[in-house]
């Protein structure tokens, strides 16, 4: 967990600084954006062992920006092993706790201007479910946590310091909860449960 957190931290911190900097070398490839009327949400590329998903939320109404992350856990969990025919395998470590009910991490941050960042929360959740289908069990976690990141341009900024403020919004939202939501559909099952485990929580 805690190698995992330090790694994306410092992920983090390199892709926000990015902005203030001439750029000596390539900043993250955006694969999509999209554009509300009040913010931008950017996929981004990130190319660490079990990285799924990234979102950045960015918006000209808010203190700061939002990443959402999708990680699998089994490849979080994993060490590299050796090779094989010039390919990498890694498997399991026996120092790792492992729940087979749970199949992701899931994280949603604020990151400042400066790139300093803090965890709204890391949640290890089960994204699969029962299913037969191996396609939807692998697109299934993916497009939910798209509509989760895409939720955002849905917000309405009114005023500044208001609760109706894009920024204030963005810190009442229940992340779990829409993860859930999300989830059940793409599944298309209504009863399904996330099983989550909270690994971390910072909500101010």
């Amino acid at each position: 967990m805690e190698t995992w957190l330090s790694r994306l931290q410092r992920w983090i911190a390199k892709l926000f600084h990015f902005q203030g900097k001439k750029k000596r070398r390539a900043s993250p490839k955006i694969i999509k954006s999209w554009y509300g009327k009040h913010c931008a949400v950017l996929r981004i590329e990130r190319t660490t062992p079990g990285g799924l998903s990234t979102y950045r939320i960015t918006s000209i109404h808010g203190e700061c920006d939002y990443l959402i992350t999708l990680d699998y856990l089994p490849a979080l969990q994993a060490e590299m092993a050796g090779e094989f025919n010039g390919t990498a395998f890694r498997l399991r470590s026996h120092d790792n706790q492992y729940n087979s009910a749970l199949t992701h991490r899931f994280a949603v941050w604020r990151v400042w201007r400066n790139g300093d960042s803090s965890p709204i929360g890391i949640w290890d959740c089960d994204l699969q479910g029962f299913t037969q289908s191996f396609a939807l069990s692998e697109l299934a976690p993916r497009r939910a946590v798209a509509g989760v990141a895409l939720a955002p341009l849905s917000l309405i900024h009114i005023q500044k310091k208001t609760k109706l403020s894009w920024q204030n919004q963005m810190e009442h939202i229940d992340w779990l909860l829409l993860l859930e939501e999300r989830i059940r559909g793409e599944l298309s099952n209504p009863h399904h449960n996330l099983k989550a485990c909270t690994i971390l929580s910072n909500e101010q």
